[in-house]
């Protein structure tokens, strides 16, 4: 029994670090996850053999959009790729509003952008986006770098004023 858990455990590892996590639990009942690379987070779906995820509020959370600098941003999903016509090689969050009022607006930022990056570091959700605002703010910068994609994969960099 303890030689089980211990392969059960390695392969445990193994998947996680192809960046592949489908786990069953050591306990009598399963509890699968699966890593999902356009939202970067891990989540509980059913154990059979498609992927679905469970509807629980940490899948509710990662889901959620978030209103930022006049964008509302989501997570990329197969439903808002094929919305925007988004290539699929593309990782970050999409803007799902443009607020008409909003300097992003002004700058050229549309629904269907896809932000990659902010001040240079990587963008999986659209709370790395929040947390990026926050500490640039807490820092004393005035402005932000947004590297946006556009639907086709073309990339520019716009920035953004803080506050």
């Amino acid at each position: 029994m303890v030689a089980a858990i211990t392969l059960a455990r390695q392969l445990t590892y193994v998947l996680a670090a192809l960046g592949i996590l489908a786990v069953p639990a050591l306990a009598e009942d399963l509890d699968c996850r699966w890593f999902f690379p356009a939202i970067g987070r891990t989540l509980p779906v059913r154990c059979d053999e498609a992927v679905h995820p469970i509807s629980s509020p940490a899948a509710q959370e990662v889901r959620a959009e978030r209103n930022v600098l006049g964008l509302t941003l989501a997570p990329l999903s197969e439903d808002l790729i094929d919305k925007f016509s988004i290539e699929k090689r593309l990782n970050g969050v999409v803007v799902t509003q443009v607020d008409a009022n909003s300097e992003a607006a002004g700058r050229g930022i549309t629904s269907g952008d896809v932000v990659l990056q902010t001040n240079q570091e990587v963008i999986l959700t659209p709370d790395d986006v929040v947390r990026s605002v926050e500490s640039a703010t807490k820092d004393g910068h005035k402005t932000i770098l947004l590297l946006l994609s556009n639907a086709r994969g073309e990339t520019q960099t716009i920035p953004l004023s803080l506050g």
